[in-house]
């Protein structure tokens, strides 16, 4: 196939050869002795590395490589053959031809135009992500096609040019989008947790393509990061136990790196810090190979606890608990050890990894500084900063602006300012990680000058729940843009993904876009590509949802920390109010359309059938509320008979919600597990906990982040969950029969006990999906009587 590739590329472009622009280098892998004792053997391996030399004007020299344009042009053009290859079938690599151009400004752009002598597709780029972007923006636009988390839904129209040897639609005028945007940033810390720490190189390579089709030109790359380490402590002189008590399990392991936690959910193994490493070399190519700039850890001065013992002049202290994990150890970055860990860490991670420039690391992420003065926190970045660029000259440090945000009692304007003040003017770029809701520009001053990506955080935890903010997010990121020269580009930074697709869809087209779209028909257009079609009752349930579900305030979406907590989901308790932010009748309303659809083509696309299942989870986790509501007025009047119907009927939810969530893949905790233990059949276990106990308890049984990253996967539901709801409501029932006082902290001790035992089990859930969405849907709608105004209900 690869053969097939090349050909195509060679007879397309006419040229002679294509030369990979791979480098070698010397890459250490981890060899163990007999006795346990552990070597470093080098071994030559391909890694790609697209420099970038950076010096203080970022914004005009930020994205010209050095490189031989030759070479790098000629391997992102066959990488977007390539990508057609993967999505579209080897058919269509005759239908498109693609031209890698570079504006004399350097502008970020793509084109699309009919070749009428060819009669094929012609896009043109000035990168290989601009023209996998511009084919989407083809593919979107002229044959309704959607690439998703959740569902592809890609039939190109024969009828369209029924004359035509291409199928094709055609182009009739040249399209030329100037991108504002000079990065497109992509991902969180937290998302190498939530969502792809179990991972492989498949489940990669269609992410990656999916940044490149959405235009995402500066990604986060935090893979691997533990094999560096690893070698920079010890040849410090640390042990591996020592190190090994410092490294959190690989569920746990974002909170780790910055300093939130140590060991939890530990030790990780040899195995896993090598599977990572190679990992890693793959993405970074594959990346590289796009000409995207992937941006790399650096050292925040988070370090293991026993390096204070092997370095007692080190100035090392401990910082305060988070979220009542114990403090962990922070080096004053002003400390000789500090600039000697910086430029060990770099250039250890450079050597294996090649380096585009850019690091991310975030010494204060949800952790106090040792001091508030403004003199210590200009100074500590000052001394961060220049230990970079002695390690890096052309370093660019990528900081995520959370904290400024997250604790704004303590990052007050003065303290912001010092500590932004540090950095030199272009060797700063912020990412203002929640400006959907709690923007940081305008409360910094535009960070003082420094660049910046407005992001979009969107969700914690990963948590389900259908919700956005569909109307903001069309208009300010451009308002933001026309108010400061300084903002740089656009971002997503969710903590997790695999959800509400059509705000990601939104969100990554805002990078390009000058002017807000017609949102109307925006949600018109993403209908008709999402299944194929277009289908009255899906624009109109669409729409219906655009100004309610995916309209939510900023006040609410911060109150509740995105969508709105599933009771479900929390642990129980006789506590809990109402917190839905729109009628609930809009999406029972909108569920019962799902089943006025008919056309036999769209009911069986992927996308139509998790959206089914998706409508249906939530459906029935606002009508549970609306019971819990009703179950808590027969509890304060004691009656016994209302108050146990009710229960039945909330237990007979989530057994509908189990059902349904047990079609889709996506929605198996069983798949969850499988990932984790595929990293080490043979000593899968530790794996299996830090699988369970992230999705549960997060953290020990009296952890406060208990069911922060609860998802509604089947398995959860049926087991977990309704466990959980069983222990509550014989309790409860037994209170009222006895008239006893409702005793909370037994409650909590109780359910808190059972989880504990379900986080050391070890039983094998399914992983692959049972029954039709479409079906099981209908039958619940039999079955469970929501009141709705809609009058398609009675259709």
């Amino acid at each position: 196939m690869l053969k097939q590739l090349i050909f195509y590329v060679l007879l397309l472009l006419l040229i002679s050869n294509f030369i990979n622009c791979n480098s070698i280098h010397q890459q250490q892998h981890i060899k163990i002795n007999s006795g346990g004792s552990v070597e470093f053997t080098e071994q030559d391996e391909l890694a790609t590395s697209t420099s970038t030399t950076i010096k203080n004007n970022v914004i005009n020299n930020i994205f010209k490589k050095s490189r031989d344009h030759n070479e790098q042009q000629d391997v992102e053009i066959t990488t977007a053959y390539s990508l057609i290859e993967r999505i579209l079938g080897e058919q269509y690599l005759t239908s498109f031809e693609f031209n890698l151009q570079i504006q004399s400004d350097h502008q970020e752009y793509f084109q699309l135009q009919s070749n009428n002598t060819s009669g094929k597709i012609s896009i043109t780029a000035n990168s290989g992500v601009n023209m996998a972007q511009g084919l989407y923006y083809y593919l979107k636009y002229y044959c309704f096609c959607s690439f998703t988390w959740t569902g592809d839904q890609c039939q190109f129209n024969h009828k369209t040019h029924p004359t035509s040897d291409n199928p094709l639609p055609t182009v009739p005028q040249m399209v030329q989008i100037e991108i504002p945007s000079l990065y497109r940033y992509y991902m969180n810390v937290c998302t190498f947790g939530y969502t792809t720490v179990w991972w492989n190189w498949t489940q990669w390579e269609r992410e990656i393509d999916w940044m490149a089709l959405n235009g995402y030109n500066l990604p986060l790359a935090f893979n691997g990061q533990e094999y560096i380490w690893y070698q920079v402590f010890s040849e410090l002189g640390l042990s591996q136990d020592e190190i090994f008590d410092w490294l959190s399990g690989p569920a746990f392991l974002p909170w780790n790196r910055m300093g939130n936690i140590n060991n939890w959910g530990g030790p990780i193994t040899m195995e896993w810090m090598a599977q990572q490493r190679d990992l890693q070399i793959q993405i970074l190519q594959r990346m590289r190979s796009y000409g995207m700039q992937a941006v790399l850890p650096g050292f925040a001065g988070h370090v293991p606890q026993s390096l204070a013992t092997l370095y007692p002049q080190a100035n090392i202290t401990v910082l305060g608990s988070w979220c009542n994990f114990t403090g962990t150890s922070f080096l004053e970055s002003s400390d000789p050890l500090y600039v000697k860990i910086t430029n060990l860490f770099i250039s250890t991670q450079n050597k294996v990894y090649g380096t585009d420039h850019f690091y991310n690391f975030d010494p204060f992420n949800e952790l106090d500084p040792p001091s508030n003065q403004t003199d210590y926190l200009r100074n500590t970045s000052v001394s961060m900063f220049n230990n970079l660029i002695q390690a890096d000259p052309d370093a660019i440090w990528v900081l995520q602006g959370w904290f400024l945000v997250n604790d704004q009692e303590f990052w007050q304007p003065n303290q912001t300012e010092a500590f932004l003040s540090g950095i030199p003017m272009g060797n700063l770029i912020v990412l203002d990680l929640w400006a959907d809701v709690i923007p940081g520009w305008n409360l910094t001053n535009f960070f003082y000058g420094h660049y910046w990506v407005w992001c979009m955080l969107h969700n914690f935890g990963g948590r389900t729940g259908m919700y956005g903010r569909l109307p903001f997010i069309s208009t300010s990121p451009i308002e933001a843009r026309s108010m400061c020269s300084n903002m740089v580009g656009t971002g997503l930074t969710p903590e997790a993904i695999d959800q509400n697709v059509i705000v990601y869809d939104l969100m990554s087209e805002m990078s390009w876009r000058s002017t807000p779209p017609n949102l109307t028909q925006w949600v018109v257009d993403y209908t008709h590509r999402r299944y194929g079609k277009l289908e009255p009752h899906l624009v109109d349930l669409w729409l219906s949802l655009s100004t309610t579900v995916f309209n939510c305030s900023a006040n609410e979406t911060e109150g509740n920390m995105g969508a709105p907590f599933s009771l479900v989901a929390q642990r129980p308790q006789m506590i809990f109010g109402d917190n839905l932010f729109y009628p609930m009748d809009v999406l029972v309303d909108a569920w019962y359309q799902y089943f006025l659809v008919n056309d036999s083509y769209i009911v069986q696309t992927d996308s139509f059938n998790f959206d089914v299942t998706e409508i249906t989870i939530q459906a029935l986790s606002n009508y549970f509320l609306t019971e819990y509501m009703n179950l808590q007025v027969a509890f304060n009047q004691s009656n016994l008979n209302e108050f146990e119907q009710i229960s039945e009927r909330m237990l007979n939810i989530i057994d509908y919600m189990e059902m349904i969530a047990a079609s889709q893949q996506i929605n198996l905790v069983g798949l969850w597990t499988l990932n984790a233990r595929q990293w080490s059949p043979s000593n899968y276990s530790n794996l299996e906990f830090n699988a369970r106990n992230q999705l549960t308890l997060w953290g020990p049984q009296d952890s406060v982040l208990h069911d922060y990253a609860y998802k509604l996967w089947s398995g959860l539901i049926g087991d977990f969950y309704y466990t959980r709801w069983m222990i509550f409501f014989k309790y409860t029932i037994t209170c009222i029969q006895d008239s006893m006082t409702f005793n909370a902290t037994y409650v909590d001790e109780t359910v808190a006990f059972f989880e504990q035992t379900w986080n050391e089990d070890l039983n094998i859930y399914p992983y692959y999906p049972t029954g039709s969405s479409i079906k099981i849907s209908k039958f619940i709608q039999t079955q469970v009587n929501i009141p709705t105004n809609s009058s398609s209900a009675s259709e």
